[in-house]
């Protein structure tokens, strides 16, 4: 009964809410009043312990509309109000977050008479579907209490109460963008960028609102640098630009977790709600550098004053490679912060294309790397630069941590340049060792095909050859003809523990020299188009390795042929009916007997 009517009170009080908007309706609206709405889960609702930099000073230009009522708190806010920002600004009882800094930045960047609010939703483990109204219902059913207790303090429908609160919102302000920081609970799924279309499409249209003059700001996960544990879906964010043409990614390269590898530090809290601010000044095609007469609290200051771009010893690229250079500075308040995506670098001995230098003959020379840091002051610092063809080589790097029970448990992937045709041969090369030694196979996949799986997954695999990798490095060939237009390249590792590293991986129709793989000798730091299994406890990472000396392994399948999951052939498909009950590979394709 109390439940009850504690909901029918949070409805009443909303309807007087609404009826106080409505009575509003022809109250001025400050155009100089920029307002953004926030959503998202943990690393959105704020999951860092608060500290005292953090509870110092809120300039009251800086304001949170409360989405729910914090009683019993301090501080005391009533729903549907605006408070200066003071954290949290959530909920009850959460934490820091990104918004928290946003915002902060935000009113330090523009000009005195310009207020900023937030109106921030967000739930600690929810799934985007948490935000579609008429999916909640059913994807609340299975879910443990914790998470329908934070659900029940938005009357079960986060979405709606977003909506409510903005409408709120905009009787004040205007709406100059919306933030997102979500992805953990979609890990790695493919259809995560569409549906957050929906969610952002459903804001414009509820809310009245245009695209084009409310960009929307999406920040990366905890990246694989440091484990990530959902840095999988970085891969998937990095293509919400292509879904929605004004959404534009935050980086989170830099940015340390706390030991669950799923959440930022207060300190990875503050550089992100930075980002995000500087994306969002950057859109308005303002300067990211604070006002000259802003009124600094002293420690807060130090976080945006650089002290030190930190030298991290000569930089080697070997003849015909290159390398993406990383700028790391020191800032007055002890923080360290990577610096290279607001950072310019030059050259008059080298090319140097957005922070990637060009090793195309034996040389040594400089690269400068400057930043102009928060209040307008800029470092410079000179990287010296060896070209050499005794140069490291680099390899890719892939930690498997333990062994899985399948050996699609654990993959590494490549999207290929372009698909492949249909009844065409191809050759794939990779050089490979893995420390703990076991079985690699090679499973090229029609990613977008129409045939799914159980799992959603493209059910257009062909299942090719595993070998046996040992801690030395071999080269290993397949040799194929597409039966789908393959556009991704599937390494299956999954049974194998500990690091197994990859060189010189290269996709080629048979009887051509046109590379279909991205960077596959790993000599410049683009891996925009690899990628591990986070979700089961993979990791990658640029490293160095000789490879030379290496034995070559080379197989050519016999498509006729009926073979084990280890590649071995038992019988030919004529035949494969009359062998024992298992997994067989045949003409391509994975059957269970």
């Amino acid at each position: 009964m109390k439940n009850y009517n504690d909901k029918m009170m949070r409805k009443v009080i909303l309807l007087a809410m609404m009826l106080m908007l409505f009575m509003r309706m022809n109250a001025a609206v400050d155009p100089n009043f920029y307002v953004y709405l926030c959503l998202g889960q943990s690393n959105m609702e704020g999951n860092a312990a608060i500290e005292a930099v953090d509870r110092e000073y809120v300039d009251p230009r800086f304001k949170t509309l409360a989405c729910v009522n914090f009683d019993n708190t301090t501080p005391m806010r009533t729903m549907g109000q605006w408070y200066t920002a003071y954290p949290p600004i959530v909920r009850p009882w959460t934490n820091l977050g990104i918004a928290d800094w946003f915002g902060r930045t935000m009113v330090a960047a523009l000009p005195s008479n310009v207020t900023v609010g937030v109106v921030d939703v967000a739930i600690g483990g929810t799934a985007i579907e948490g935000f579609m109204s008429e999916l909640v219902v059913d994807y609340l059913k299975n879910q443990e209490q914790w998470l329908k207790d934070y659900f029940a303090a938005y009357d079960n429908d986060p979405y709606q109460r977003l909506v409510d609160m903005a409408k709120i919102a905009q009787q004040s302000g205007v709406i100059k963008g919306i933030l997102l920081h979500q992805g953990e609970s979609n890990n790695g799924q493919p259809d995560w960028c569409q549906k957050v279309k929906i969610v952002y499409e459903r804001l414009l249209n509820d809310l009245g609102l245009n695209a084009a003059n409310v960009p929307l700001l999406v920040g990366e996960t905890v990246g694989a640098e440091y484990n990530g544990a959902c840095s999988l879906h970085n891969t998937v964010i990095a293509n919400i630009p292509n879904v929605i043409p004004t959404a534009h990614v935050i980086h989170s390269n830099g940015c340390p977790p706390g030991g669950d590898r799923l959440h930022f530090t207060a300190a990875s809290y503050r550089i992100m709600g930075k980002r995000y601010a500087y994306e969002a000044l950057r859109l308005m095609g303002k300067e990211t550098k604070a006002q000259s007469n802003y009124a600094w609290n002293a420690n807060q200051k130090n976080i945006y004053t650089l002290k030190t771009l930190d030298d991290n010893g000569d930089v080697y690229v070997k003849i015909g490679g290159s390398k993406a250079l990383r700028l790391w500075g020191t800032f007055a308040d002890g923080h360290q912060e990577d610096l290279t995506d607001e950072a310019t670098f030059s050259s008059t001995d080298f090319t140097v294309s957005n922070g990637v230098v060009m090793g195309t003959e034996e040389k040594m020379g400089t690269v400068t790397a400057s930043y102009t840091d928060f209040l307008g002051m800029e470092q410079s610092l000179t990287i010296n630069i060896h070209v050499t063809d005794i140069g490291p080589n680099h390899v890719l790097v892939v930690n498997n941590g333990t062994a899985g029970t399948y050996p699609w448990d654990k993959q590494c992937n490549t999207t290929l340049k372009t698909s492949m045709t249909v009844g065409k041969t191809y050759v794939v090369k990779a050089t490979i060792k893995a420390d703990n030694g076991g079985g690699c196979a090679l499973w090229p996949i029609w990613t977008t095909s129409p045939n799914r799986n159980i799992y959603g997954g493209s059910d257009d695999v062909q299942y090719l050859d595993s070998y046996n990798l040992t801690p030395s490095f071999q080269e290993f060939t397949w040799e194929f003809t597409a039966a789908f237009p393959i556009d991704k390249l599937q390494f299956v590792i999954g049974k194998i523990s500990g690091k197994i590293s990859f060189d010189n991986v290269s996709c080629m129709e048979k009887d051509t020299n046109t590379e279909m793989i991205v960077n596959g000798d790993f000599e410049n730091d683009d891996l925009s188009k690899w990628e591990v299994l986070g979700y089961n406890g993979q990791s990658m990472i640029i490293g160095e390795d000789n490879t030379t000396g290496i034995r070559t392994v080379c197989v050519v399948r016999d498509d006729d042929g009926v073979y084990t999951l280890q590649g071995i052939k038992v019988g030919i498909s004529a035949e494969w009916d009359q062998l024992p009950h298992g997994i067989y590979v045949v003409k391509g394709r994975l059957i269970l007997k």
